[in-house]
């Protein structure tokens, strides 16, 4: 059964903290509780197995420590949840994903990243990083690279909104690059949306970057993880970063990102 949570109470915090799904349903619940229609939550609950559902927008994200691979009533139901709400994306708890059938997605695989720091090139210039940049800055060089980003005002919106209560961090790279802190909870860290301007591209400047920011989370006590498609994962092992999972998520065919542009992104 699928039942909508609006006491935040009855979220259970301390198991959600142990994987980097629970810990961004988190930053989230911390951001905007549970009153908003844009972000809300529910509970998945099959024989005593429970998983955890953040329905944000275009994405639907589950965190789940029971392994529901022997439940598959539960994943039919999450799929009647699916074909109705029809996110862009359903990513997570993943004995639930491989035991989805969804009409009008496709399921790929993506990898989950430490980052490790190391030293950048020597051309790299430690002063042209901004970690408060203007987040107007920040926009316009991501939709360079993620032409089907959220919608300026509704990205803005959530970014400004997370970056105040210290949840989320952007970061740039003499105006071309630029790396988001998706989250930044317990000294856990997400990186996501790594782009270039088209025309800095071939450079080097996002990978120098990312060394840079690994260093300084790790100066920081933080562990920063990333998620890479496989178009990209190659990317990640050639500087040097460390595959902990691979993993599959769900994505809907309707308005998909095309893969060329996701793999010239960096």
């Amino acid at each position: 059964m699928i039942g909508l949570v609006q006491d935040p109470a009855r979220l259970p915090q301390e198991t959600l903290a142990v994987c980097h799904y629970g810990r961004k349903l988190l930053t989230c619940l911390l951001a905007y509780g549970t009153h908003y229609d844009f972000c809300s939550f529910y509970q998945l609950e099959h024989h005593g197995n429970n998983a955890w559902l953040m329905l944000q927008n275009s994405t639907l994200m589950m965190s789940a420590q029971d392994d529901f691979s022997t439940h598959p009533a539960a994943a039919e139901e999450l799929a009647v949840f699916v074909q109705m709400h029809k996110p862009f994306r359903v990513e997570g708890c993943q004995s639930l994903i491989n035991g989805l059938s969804l009409d009008g997605y496709r399921k790929i695989r993506r990898t989950v990243f430490r980052l490790v720091a190391d030293a950048p090139s020597a051309q790299f210039d430690p002063q042209k990083v901004n970690l408060t940049p203007k987040l107007d800055d920040v926009y316009d060089i991501l939709t360079e690279g993620f032409p089907n980003l959220t919608e300026h005002g509704l990205w803005l919106t959530d970014t400004s909104h997370m970056v105040r209560r210290g949840l989320r961090r952007c970061f740039t790279y003499d105006q071309t690059t630029a790396a988001t802190a998706v989250y930044d909870y317990q000294n856990h860290v997400l990186i996501g949306q790594v782009a270039t301007r088209a025309s800095s591209r071939g450079k080097g400047y996002a990978r120098d970057f990312l060394r840079y920011l690994a260093g300084m989370l790790q100066a920081e006590g933080k562990e920063a993880i990333l998620y890479a498609l496989d178009l990209r994962a190659s990317f990640y092992r050639e500087i040097g970063f460390t595959q902990l999972a691979e993993e599959w998520v769900w994505e809907r065919l309707e308005n998909a990102e095309p893969d060329a542009i996701k793999k010239e992104a960096l």
